[in-house]
Formats: structure tokens, C-alpha cells, sequence
């Protein structure tokens, strides 16, 4: 079977290369605005729905059966999405907003399984992080290290992630960018997980 990653993270290719070797990737091009109204969790599975349907578009014919992944990760505090810095100074500006706080972090992911017919499955999943309070200085120091501009939040756990994160109530691979445990639920949901190499 044929598995295509639709996406460019980094993180998202390595924790699946991990896991199931060698896949190809094609990042989607879509318009991940907020629609009026739309709740962040509601936001992060159309979007994930929107990035699977524009790489399902692009992909060749395989007749050994095709598996699309796609994911959107978001960071929501008080009912708003946390998208990733526009600059240096919205980033200071974003850890601050979550200095001392909890947050959420959702990542919904979709399948799309093409096997003489055609599959979807979206789920989601969400996560609690409570930052430690931060001055200016310790933000600024923390933004030397990492690389924050592609990363909602303007930040990474697996990046020095123990200079700002008190607390997460959740899957730790979620806030990395793609909650293994919900894709192996969902890869069972679909009937193939004996149809990757998964290492189990």
C-alpha cells in the first residue's frame, strides 16, 4: 500500500518514518482561514478534511491501494485559535498571552483510504498545557533557541521545552503535531493496520 503524507512538518515526518519507513509527501495547498462562528476544534478537522481531499485530488492512480494522512495542528486559549507568528514580536507577544496559563492544543487528523472505494475518517485530539510564568527575558531567551515562525504557539515541546512548559494533561505526541495513540485507533477503525509495517 501506498501511504502519502499530506503534509511539510517535520515533526510529522519524523514521527511517522518511525514507524512506518519509507512514504511519500505532498504538501496540500489550502486556505486554512477560520470560518465565522467556527469552533477551534471544528476548525482543525476541516481544515485536516480540506488537506486530504487537495493531496487526494493530486494523487496517481496506485493499484495496490492508497493511504492519504493529513493533520492540522492548532493552539486554542479563551475560545481563540493561536496560529503561528506572523514575526519576532508577535511571537513574544503569543507566549506571553500563555505565560502561567493552561492551553490546548488539538490536532485532527484524516485518513483517506482509496481501495476500489474511497474512505474518510477524521478524528481529533486534545491536549492540556500549562506554562510556566515567564518574564520578557526568559521569552526572548526561549525564542533564541528554537525555531519558532512554522510552529502554532511559537512554540515546540520537543524543542527546550522544559525552560517554558510546567504541565501537559495528555498525549505528549499530540503536542508534537500527531497523536499516535488516535491514529492507530483510526488506522483499526479503517481495517489495515496489519497492512503497514507498523513495528507491534
Amino acid at each position: 500500500m501506498r501511504v502519502i503524507l499530506a503534509s511539510s512538518s517535520p515533526r510529522r515526518r519524523e514521527l511517522l518514518r518511525g514507524l512506518i519507513g519509507e512514504f511519500d509527501i505532498i504538501p496540500p495547498d489550502v486556505d486554512e482561514s477560520s470560518l465565522p462562528g467556527e469552533n477551534p476544534r471544528a476548525h482543525a478537522e476541516r481544515i485536516s478534511g480540506l488537506k486530504a481531499a487537495a493531496t487526494l485530488a493530486k494523487a496517481p492512480p496506485d493499484a495496490g491501494g492508497l493511504l492519504i494522512i493529513a493533520s492540522d495542528t492548532i493552539v486554542t486559549i479563551d475560545g481563540n485559535i493561536i496560529g503561528k507568528p506572523a514575526d519576532h514580536a508577535d511571537a513574544v507577544r503569543t507566549l506571553a498571552l500563555l505565560s502561567g496559563r493552561t492551553h490546548s492544543v488539538i490536532t485532527a487528523v484524516t485518513l483517506v483510504l482509496r481501495d476500489g472505494l474511497v474512505r474518510t475518517l477524521t478524528s481529533s485530539e486534545e491536549t492540556g498545557v500549562t506554562f510556566l510564568p515567564m518574564g520578557e527575558d526568559d521569552i526572548r531567551g526561549y525564542l533564541e533557541l528554537v525555531h519558532y515562525m512554522d510552529k502554532a504557539g511559537s512554540y515546540a515541546a520537543q524543542e527546550h521545552g522544559d525552560r517554558i512548559i510546567e504541565r501537559i494533561d495528555g498525549s505528549v505526541t499530540n503536542v508534537i503535531g500527531f497523536p499516535l495513540r488516535r491514529f492507530f485507533l483510526m488506522l483499526t477503525s479503517l481495517g489495515i493496520i496489519n497492512r503497514l509495517p507498523l513495528p507491534f
